[in-house]
Order: structure tokens, then sequence, then C-alpha cells
């Protein structure tokens, strides 16, 4: 389909007949789909920044959710082309008057950029998978974006069933026949829907409900979350909703807790801030408001089974006063289990202040090591956190090794990558040999940071699309990642920096170690302030 349909249907110049063509269109195909999405938040995004109509929403809570949208979506190309373009946009308006709406309409700027955001979206799809001469990729493709947390009664539909028994699923439409089951995305934000339903994970903060009876809930750490219906798009900014699309895709909104953003998906797309008791109907009149319905957000379930909670199997506070002997704190191993320091920390290492409590502080070439009991894995789901500070590095072109689980060359190894060229200051990089996933935020900024990465498990080349990155309890979207074999094996020792240089120049504290797939709210709630 052309992205001139989907420029029309957002404008709502298409007829009746030609609308309900296109929606179809879009319940059948999911890339068709992701770039009607890609091209709605485009508009919405210039509508905000140039002074377009702000609709019934006031002008700083509707930037909020325009921003929350852009968050929502950071993800590989598409994150840097939006960014870029907004940013370019910002440029020109410092010195040329703001353009209307229907100025950018005759000139065909909503067009251009609907047509390069669908080009990006088709490359998306025809190159996910290829590499280049270097052997590195631009994005580790979907992935696993979100996990069955919990189900009641739930009979998937046949086609639909999770790909794995750990629970985690991809990208792609899913239809289950009866029942209930929570989903648990990579941002934290979770969605319990109740059947009959179909449904398509879309990215790591947002989903396409077709048909179904859903309850979102959105910490502050997932902020953005997104559900979009036939009829319906709605961006969360922190709480909790309900979101109910009939089988002709006519849409209801209810809002539980705090506040979010609804609009229309096509014709009068004009958004509009919901807020707590309150309800709204997309039906298919789409050239006109979303309409105020009776609230009913008593009759949404909230909650089924209990949440996921893990502790982790090592947990190092360093807050011992004195000693060489830094004790584990987790209370699940032995108190003999503990990390100790070569030639004592009389020296270097060096027990200092933390983030909270004691810490210590590392020079490039200080190593702490303990050895692991033969449990540990390292193709197993594992999940590792710590906080660290790192000054900045201007220039500097290297790695710079946090932490590894298992032994050098034959193990995962946690850095820091810097790269002047880029522009990356301390972005995370984990690797497993030669395969590795990098981050986009720079850690080297005199400020502490809560690092993690979560690997889902699994031996073969497997590295990019099952491992997460989180920074200070946020999703963190892969910038690059090469292809590399994960071989099984005893991990035998977890271990902090480098002899020898190339190791952590900083300070480190609350190390996190646990034999599983944490969940992302564990992995947040260790990042809280």
């Amino acid at each position: 389909m052309k992205s001139e349909y989907l420029e029309a249907l957002l404008s709502g110049e298409l007829s009746g007949d030609e609308t309900s063509r296109v929606e179809a269109a879009l319940r059948r195909d999911d890339a068709l789909r992701e770039a009607y999405f890609d091209q709605a938040e485009m508009d919405h995004a210039l509508r905000a920044l140039l002074g377009g109509e702000r609709g019934a929403c006031g002008s700083e809570q509707f930037k909020k959710s325009v921003l929350a949208r852009l968050r929502s979506e950071a993800a590989g190309e598409e994150h840097g082309f939006s960014r870029g373009v907004l940013t370019a946009i910002l440029e020109e308006r410092k010195s040329t008057p703001p353009l209307r709406w229907p100025d950018l309409l005759k000139a065909g700027v909503v067009a251009a950029a609907a047509s390069v955001a669908l080009t990006f979206s088709l490359q998306r799809i025809v190159f996910d998978g290829e590499t280049g001469t270097s052997g590195e990729r631009t994005s580790p493709g979907a992935g696993y974006l979100a996990r069955v947390e919990a189900s009641r009664d739930l009979v998937w539909a046949t086609s639909s069933r999770p790909q794995h028994e750990d629970g985690w699923l991809q990208a792609g439409l899913r239809r289950i026949d009866s029942g209930f089951v929570r989903l648990a995305f990579n941002s934290g934000a979770t969605a319990l829907i109740e059947g009959p339903a179909a449904f398509s994970l879309e990215s790591h903060n947002r989903l396409f409900l077709e048909e179904g009876r859903l309850t979102a809930d959105v910490p502050p750490a997932a902020s953005g979350f997104a559900v979009n219906t036939p009829r319906m798009n709605v961006v969360d900014i922190g709480t909790r909703f309900g979101v109910v699309v009939d089988g002709e895709g006519n849409s209801d909104l209810h809002v539980m807790e705090g506040t979010v953003e609804a609009s229309r998906s096509s014709g009068n797309a004009v958004s509009l801030v919901v807020r707590e008791g309150l309800a709204v109907r997309a039906d298919d009149r789409t050239r006109t408001d979303l309409s105020p319905i009776e609230y009913a957000g008593d009759r949404f379930t909230l909650r089924i089974g209990d949440r996921a909670r893990v502790t982790p199997r090592l947990h190092y506070t360093f807050d011992e006063s004195s000693g060489n002997a830094i004790l584990d704190s987790s209370g699940r191993t032995p108190l003999d289990t503990f990390l100790v320091a070569e030639g004592g920390l009389e020296s270097s290492p060096l027990r200092a202040a933390g983030r909270t409590g004691g810490g210590l502080v590392f020079e490039s070439g200080d190593s702490l090591e303990t050895a692991l009991d033969s449990s540990f894995r390292l193709a197993e789901p594992h999940t590792l956190s710590f906080w660290v500070k790192i000054a900045p590095r201007l220039g500097r072109r290297d790695t710079m090794t946090l932490a590894r689980f298992g032994r050098e060359g034959a193990g995962w190894e946690v850095a820091c990558h810097f790269d002047p060229v880029t522009g990356s200051s301390g972005a995370l990089r984990v690797s497993f040999g030669d395969g590795f996933v990098l981050g986009g935020t720079g850690l080297a900024d005199g400020q502490w940071h809560h690092v993690a990465y979560r690997y889902l498990g699994g031996e073969g080349d497997l590295l990019g699309s099952r491992i997460h990155l989180f920074i200070d309890g946020q999703w963190e979207p892969a910038t690059r990642w090469g292809a590399g074999t994960v071989r099984d094996g005893r991990a035998a020792v977890l271990s902090l920096g480098a002899s020898g240089g190339g190791g952590i120049a900083g300070w480190v504290d609350e190390v996190r170690l646990y034999e599983t797939a944490a969940p992302t709210r564990s992995v947040q709630s260790s990042a809280e302030p």
C-alpha cells in the first residue's frame, strides 16, 4: 500500500469505504501498521512543535505527551530519525516564523516525513538480520518484548502460544480464546488482557489491541506506554487505564488513575487529555471528536495471581567499615561466601562513600573476584546489576571493563565503550566472545548510574535478541550489535574491574547477581533513588 493512503487516512481525506479498506489492511499487515504508527507519531510531534492545533489539550501537557510518545519509540533507526528531524525543525524555528498546520499540508512536509518513515520501516523489515562488512548490525531486531507473567483459565488460539516455555514473546499477532493473561513488558508496564482477544506486540513499550479488553498498569519508569487500536491511540503518562475494543474496532478508554493522552487513529486526530474517572469512545465517525461516555473503570479486572518477585542470589552492599572480606548480604547463601580483595583493601580498590552507605573506588588496574558455585551457568538466564560512577573521559576511544560474569575471554563482560567519532561517552556494552550489544546512554559524566543486563538464556547465536540492557531503571535500546555464539559452561567467577589495566576507574556500589532473567520491575526497584 502506498504511503499516500496513510497520509490521507491521517488527514481525514478518505471516503468511508476507502477508510474501511485501509483499516482492514492495517489489521492484517503488521509492517504496514508499524509504518502507520510511525507516521501518526511524526504528525503529532510536528503538530505540537510547529504550533498547530492542540485541541482540548494544554500546550505543556501536550508536549509532555509527545515526548513520552517519542521516548516509548526510542529504538534503533526510528529513534535517531525522529529525533534528528524534530531537532532540525526546532533549529529552523529560531530564524523563521512558525508554520501553521494547513501550510504544512499544502507544502507537502507531512507527505515527505511519511514517505521517509515508511521507507525506514520497510528497510528495517527487508534488511533485518543482515550484517555489514564489519559483522556489526545496527539493531538486533525486535527480540523478546514481553513475558507472560501470570494467567488464569487461559486458552490460547492454536497458532498463538508463546514460542518458549519461559513465556517470552516476540512481536506479532496473537489471539486468546478465553481466560486472562498478564504481560510484563521490558519497559516495566504490564497489560492484563481478557479473552476473547487479539493483540500484537509492537515494541518494548507498545501494544496493538485489535479486539478484546485490556487493563494497563504503568509505573513512572515506563511513562509513554502506548496502546493502539483500530480507532484510537492511547499514550500513558504514568497511570492505570482500561481499553475495550469491539468486533468493529470501536474503542473505549477508561482512566482509573493518573492521566493519558488519547486521539483517533485516523481522521480527526486531535489529542485529548483524559484524566482519572473519565472515559471516551472512538467509533467509526472519524471526523468527529472523541465522545465522552459513562465511566466504568470499576468493571475492569485489575489483578490476577501474585506479581513476580525475585531476590538476588548474591548482593554486595560494601557497607563493611573495615577488613578485606566483603560479605554477601543476600541472605540466600552461607555467610562464608564473600569477595576477597587480593593484597587487602589498604591500597586500591579502596573503601569509600558509595551511593548509599559504603562503596568501593577503583583505579584502572584494580580487580576483585569471588568464586561462584556450580549452579551459575553462562548460557542460563541471569541478571547482573550495580551502581557505578565514572568521571568524564574526553577523547577516549576504548572500552573500560566494569565487571565480568565468567573468565576473561570465556564469559560475559560488562564495559563502558568510548568512541569520540560517534560521540559515545561510555555507553554500556555487554559482550560474550565476539558478540556484543551496545547501548547509547553515556555513563562517564561523573554521576551515579544504575546499570544492568538481563540474559534470557540459551546457547547459540542468540545474544542480540535475548539480552536486555537497562540504565537507571529504564530499558536501553541497542544502537549496535555484533553476532556471536553463547556457549554453556560454568561461570566460575564474578569479578569487578580488570587487572593489568583496562578496568574501571571510578566508584561501584550495590552489586546484585540473579540466577534468573529478573522481571523489569525488580531491576527498577534496585535502581530507585
